[in-house]
């Protein structure tokens, strides 16, 4: 048992060093919480605490935590030396406006609370984000770099998510797609988010904002990951979304195939070894579809072994990635093999009839 327990230390220890490669610290320090929640004492889990802390206190006391555990560590020594030495910047208080009297109108709407649509949470006016769950309120409030933008409380969301669909079951309502779709947005899941957002304008053709939002999105390329690593998929989806793609995720080989007879994907990025169905198996069945014969499939793996590449062409695989690989990589294979152009918008435009033809 503590064997296995040490196994699963090391290897949420390895997720949050990729997350923190990948830029996604918000993602690392969660992993690292949990970390240190189970074992208090892990002086790697704090020494990487303290090189993604968001203020230099929080880092001093990361760096003393480990020298208690351990005063031999020449590293947290060194590291909070160093921290000491640099010059700490004055804190500039706040001022608060002064108030000013309410009119009897604006009175009125502070009585009329605004919630957020995910969460609930009392909304703040002129607010944009949400306090609680750090979620933007709106499709149309999500800034241009929206994927990389925000900084959200991922579990209290995908709670919010998971309500939502069950009050879906009990009565069908325009709230209730958006909301899902918005919480998908939120955690950089827009190929999630597109069929509730399809859903949601079925109920208002007349929103011409939302359609023109949903076809903007649906002439992004799509990109199907599957692995059965939660972590993976999140920090892949998170990278791929910030490049420009759409991402639709899968938790296993079963689920690949379904996800991806729902809708064709422009490329496949699939891991080797999971349950159910292996990736070389889901490879040679997604090669059958005649509509896939070119379809760029990227296999991951953790293994760099010459026979894995050859088991992996053999079954179809257009190429070979092996884990832990840094987001440059993934992101020149995937420009490569979709032949993507240089640009930083991010939204990919199709004809009207071809961005039709791909939401049927």
């Amino acid at each position: 048992m503590e064997t296995q327990s040490a196994t699963t230390k090391r290897g949420l220890l390895s997720d949050a060093v990729q997350a923190i490669r990948l830029g996604q610290k918000a993602f690392a320090r969660e992993i690292l919480a949990d970390i240190l929640r189970e074992d208090p004492v892990n002086e790697h889990a704090y020494i990487w605490s303290a090189a993604i802390a968001e203020t230099r206190e929080e880092a001093v006391r990361c760096l003393e935590r480990v020298l208690r555990i351990n005063p031999e560590n020449t590293l947290a020594a060194n590291a909070l030396a160093a921290q000491r030495l640099e010059k700490r910047e004055p804190v500039v208080e706040e001022r608060q406006p002064l108030s000013t009297p309410r009119t009897s109108f604006q009175a009125e709407r502070t009585e009329q609370k605004e919630e957020c649509p995910l969460c609930g949470y009392e909304r703040k006016p002129n607010a944009v984000s949400c306090g609680a769950c750090g979620g933007y309120y709106s499709i149309h409030d999500l800034p241009k770099q929206w994927i990389s933008g925000n900084t959200v409380n991922e579990r209290l969301i995908e709670e919010c998510i998971r309500k939502w669909k069950m009050r879906l079951e009990q009565e069908t309502t325009f709230d209730a797609y958006m909301s899902i779709a918005l919480g998908h947005l939120n955690l950089s899941r827009s190929g999630e988010a597109l069929p509730y957002l399809w859903r949601a304008w079925a109920l208002r053709t007349q929103d011409a904002r939302l359609r023109h939002f949903n076809d903007q999105l649906a002439a992004k390329k799509l990109i199907l990951v599957v692995d059965d690593s939660a972590t993976v998929r999140r920090l892949v989806s998170i990278t791929l979304e910030r490049q420009g793609h759409r991402v639709r995720t899968a938790v296993d080989g079963l689920d690949g195939l379904k996800k991806f007879e729902e809708e064709m994907p422009d490329l496949v990025l699939m891991d080797i070894t999971m349950p159910e169905m292996d990736g070389y198996e889901l490879c040679r069945m997604l090669r059958r579809n005649p509509s896939a014969k070119r379809m760029p499939i990227l296999m991951l793996s953790g293994n760099d072994g010459f026979f894995d590449k050859v088991r992996g062409k053999m079954a179809g695989a257009t190429d070979y990635l092996t884990k832990p690989f840094h987001s440059d990589v993934l992101v020149k294979a995937l420009d490569k093999f979709l032949k993507l152009e240089s640009e930083k918008s991010g939204f990919y435009h199709l004809a009207p009839d071809e961005a039709e033809s791909r939401r049927n």
